[in-house]
This record gives structure tokens, C-alpha cells and sequence, in this order.
């Protein structure tokens, strides 16, 4: 961790997408703050303000199951 992260208060910090627009920080607070720099907005940060809201996060997510998407079926029509 980089000693400027920490003197702003970032234990860690982790990427969350493939394009390196979302980012997870985890603060000297207890906070854990989501942020999207894709697109300066105000409001488009989520900031989780305590330990137990980071758990209730973190179980919700890991009961999640991937989405299938049902397998496309394709008819071939028999050709004379």
C-alpha cells in the first residue's frame, strides 16, 4: 500500500471492474467506499459505514449464483 493512500486514510484498495472504472476502498474508519470514476457525478459513490453493513454485504454477495442464461436452441430445417 502506498504511503499516500495511507496518510488519506485507505487500509486497501481494490479494482472491481475489467475497464479500471470501479473502484473498493476500505478506510481507517471502518468504511468501505465504492466508487465509479468513469462518469464524476455527484451521489455515485456508495460508502458502507460500518463493519456489520460490510458483512451483510459480503454474505449477500457470496449467496449470489451466477445468472444462466438458457442455452439458445437452434432448429436446423432439413434441407431436401
Amino acid at each position: 500500500m502506498s504511503k499516500s493512500l495511507l496518510d488519506r486514510g485507505i487500509i486497501a484498495v481494490e479494482n472491481i471492474d475489467s475497464k479500471g472504472d470501479r473502484w473498493a476502498a476500505f478506510t481507517a474508519n471502518g468504511s468501505l467506499k465504492i466508487s465509479e470514476f468513469s462518469k464524476v457525478t455527484e451521489g455515485q459513490e456508495v460508502i458502507l459505514q460500518n463493519w456489520d453493513e460490510i458483512e451483510r454485504l459480503r454474505n449477500f454477495l457470496n449467496s449470489l449464483k451466477p445468472v444462466k442464461q438458457p442455452e439458445e436452441v437452434v432448429i436446423h430445417a432439413a434441407t431436401a
